[in-house]
């Protein structure tokens, strides 16, 4: 099956998630993230989503969607980091309308 979203890491990516994975910096999540992504880099072990799944005991389909977030959200989006003014902005707004009527 060919895949629809395709991981290409820079050099610079594929540097910080290797530090991410030898120090264990961060939550499990975000360790496990990045395993994930190394694995399914096209530049490295190239893995197929089954076997990347079997390997960290998680679901197809959360492979799937960590490469579509990576490839659609960029990389720094990926560890909730970006500019989120806009989306926050107007929920803040909205909020703070509820509470003043």
């Amino acid at each position: 099956m060919n895949k629809r979203y395709i991981v290409r890491l820079s050099k610079r990516e594929r540097e910080e998630l290797l530090d991410v994975t030898k120090r264990l910096k961060g939550s499990s999540q975000k360790v496990r993230r990045a395993q994930i992504l190394l694995k399914a880099d096209v530049r490295g072990p190239n893995w197929n989503d089954a076997k990347i799944s079997e390997a960290f005991s998680c679901r197809v389909q959360t492979v799937e969607n960590l490469r579509k977030r990576l490839v659609t959200e960029g990389f720094r989006r990926l560890w909730g980091q970006g500019d989120f003014g806009a989306t926050l902005g107007s929920r803040r707004l909205w909020g703070q309308s509820l509470i003043s009527d």
